[in-house]
């Protein structure tokens, strides 16, 4: 069978998480120590076991875009050690999944690869992949994202008067997504001028291989900082308002496989490939929903909410229903007779963090309770389509489109900085990258 999708549940800005362990107090009898990471340590057989499963994807993906074994490595490295630090941020702030979580998540990752939870775990084992470590590191990306959403998403404020001025720029761009690749340079936090000079020059570089001949997928994984570099800097398609203005605007005016200048961001500088160009009506994804509403007048009946959440979450991992939960327990007048059936959700129909999360499952996903005031929400995704942007939709799309890109932005400037901000020892002299 072809390899399992085992990410796209989650948010793709959550790296693979790494195997990481705390210091010892002697590290003789461990294998080598490739990275010190704060208190934690990174060693060659965890960096050697997570190359391998990346170098594994790449082959199934884009055989012809892997990188040479040394970049590899170096960029697999990166990415334990920024999650490393984000795991440790998460830990600290207390922040935990519980088995309900993390067996709903399963769940779903099973239902987008076609099977059972039962069956993921025997098409794992013959992919040689260990159960344990699975489910491990699908924790570990829930609580990523988890502490994602505290540190960036749930800090991002947009005005009415920014959605209106948003709104205007989104009717005259019209429906134009951009199929894309690019490749990312970044600046330290705090930047000097002359580090703001270094960057744009390797920028510039990069760029310049690329107009000499070679492929920019291979510039990009060799290059580029970008969450996206071991895929060859592929982005995929973006509507062109969750790009800031100044790169849609440049993007606007290449033709199909031209090569962007350098852009300057507040992270660092980008170079894009514009692979496709589509062009059409704005439009928005709605969501064919079905939810259970748990409601609480006091923190009592609160906790009790939080408890039958949780058991209606158990009885969804042993097979009940969804709409049998929601006709036995949903306090919702509206839909709970009806299984929790909402039909097809649009943009601005829903609180921001439901309609966030709603987003974010695939087609047959069930979400985590979600507290909402004084009540506990679970979201059925049963299906999705793109719509044309009706007018009293726009106010609505062009809000979620602007959250996207302030979101994306801040993440970048948030990494950066826990990143800067711990302490890092790249031992082996063949793993250090210029930042480390």
């Amino acid at each position: 069978m072809s390899p399992l999708t085992t990410t796209h549940t989650y948010s793709e800005r959550s790296a693979e998480a790494p195997a990481v362990a705390p210091l010892p107090q002697n590290t003789q009898n461990l294998d080598k120590v490739v990275a010190v990471v704060n208190d934690n340590i990174i060693t060659s057989m965890q960096l050697e076991q997570r190359v391998g499963a990346v170098r594994a994807r790449l082959q199934t993906q884009n055989p012809n875009a892997m990188p040479p074994e040394d970049i590899l490595r170096r960029q697999v490295l990166q990415q334990m050690i920024l999650q490393d630090i984000e795991l440790q941020i998460a830990h600290r702030a207390g922040i935990k999944v519980d088995k309900a979580t993390l067996d709903q998540a399963i769940s779903n990752l099973a239902q987008a690869n076609h099977l059972t939870p039962d069956q993921l775990r025997q098409a794992l084992a013959n992919q040689g992949q260990s159960w344990e470590r699975f489910t491990h590191d699908l924790e570990d990306r829930i609580l990523v994202d988890r502490l994602m959403q505290q540190e960036v998403e749930n800090r991002v404020h947009i005005g009415p008067d920014e959605v209106k001025t948003f709104a205007q720029q989104l009717k005259e761009m019209g429906g134009v997504s951009f199929d894309l690749q690019q490749i990312f340079i970044p600046l330290p936090d705090n930047p000097t001028p002359d580090a703001v000079g270094a960057a744009r020059r390797d920028a510039e570089q990069a760029r310049d291989h690329v107009l000499a001949g070679e492929r920019f997928g291979r510039v990009a994984t060799q290059v580029s900082s970008g969450r996206d570099a071991l895929q060859g800097g592929r982005l995929g398609w973006i509507k062109a308002g969750e790009l800031p203005p100044a790169v849609a605007q440049t993007l606007l005016q290449l033709k199909v496989g031209e090569i962007s200048p350098v852009i300057p961001g507040p992270t660092g500088f980008h170079i894009f490939k514009l692979l496709d160009v589509k062009h059409g009506q704005p439009t928005v994804t709605e969501v064919k929903t079905a939810m259970i509403v748990l409601r609480a007048g006091n923190s009592l009946q609160l906790q009790e909410a939080e408890a039958r959440a949780q058991d209606i979450q158990q009885a969804l991992q042993s097979g009940t229903r969804f709409s049998e939960l929601a006709r036995s327990y949903s306090q919702d007048p509206r839909t709970a007779a009806n299984g929790g059936e909402m039909g097809w959700v649009a943009p601005g129909q829903l609180p921001d963090s439901l309609e966030r999360t709603l987003l974010t499952l695939q087609p047959g996903g069930v979400s985590s309770p979600i507290r909402v005031g004084n009540a506990i929400y679970i979201l059925h995704s049963q299906a999705q389509r793109q719509q044309a942007v009706e007018e009293k939709q726009i106010m609505a799309a062009a809000r979620m489109q602007l959250y996207n890109r302030i979101v994306h932005e801040r993440m970048d400037e948030w990494q950066r900085r826990i990143r800067d901000g711990a302490y890092v020892e790249v031992l082996e002299p063949g793993l250090r990258s210029s930042d480390a």
